[in-house]
């Protein structure tokens, strides 16, 4: 059964990609150590670890669809990796009279081009890096908490769900 799952993720990895690279291909991102490039000019690997670290980020507030999780991990790319830890989007992506997997899309309606502004200055290059690679302070670990019936666990073989909507 893992083996069945690990086949999967790296499945919807690959599909992530290609819609990154259709979709975002000239956005910038800065790696840790301040290197710079393009979705398009990064390596494969690294893009595939890139989207791991999204997806886990996207799991770590209970989203399970997968247009969900893409749509988390596109806007670590085309706005900032660590968005989510603005204090807005804890807000909004921390929820708990909001299902996880529609947070996302409330986050989307409700920031003003201010807010983007203001996440995007604050780019930080290490949000990159998988969360066990990661130092946290105590600010930033008081920041990331998740709500407590959220799962803790940042598995990257779990089982991603499709939206219903989405076979229609």
């Amino acid at each position: 059964m893992s083996v069945v799952e690990a086949v999967a993720q790296e499945s919807f990895v690959r599909r992530i990609a290609a819609h990154l690279l259709d979709e975002y291909r000239e956005a910038m991102v800065t790696l840790p150590g301040d290197e710079k490039s393009t979705v398009a000019e990064l390596p494969e690997e690294t893009l595939h670890e890139l989207i791991r670290t999204g997806i886990a980020r996207a799991r770590r507030y209970g989203m399970t669809f997968e247009s969900s999780i893409s749509a988390f991990t596109a806007v670590m790319f085309e706005v900032s990796p660590n968005f989510d830890t603005h204090r807005l989007c804890q807000v909004l992506l921390n929820d708990e009279e909001v299902k996880p997997n529609e947070r996302l899309d409330e986050l989307l309606d409700v920031l003003t081009e201010k807010n983007w502004e203001a996440i995007r200055a604050d780019y930080d290059p290490n949000a990159w890096k998988p969360e066990n690679e990661t130092e946290e302070t105590d600010e930033t670990k008081e920041d990331n908490k998740t709500a407590s019936n959220e799962p803790k666990n940042l598995d990257l073989e779990a089982t991603v769900m499709v939206n219903p909507a989405e076979n229609k």
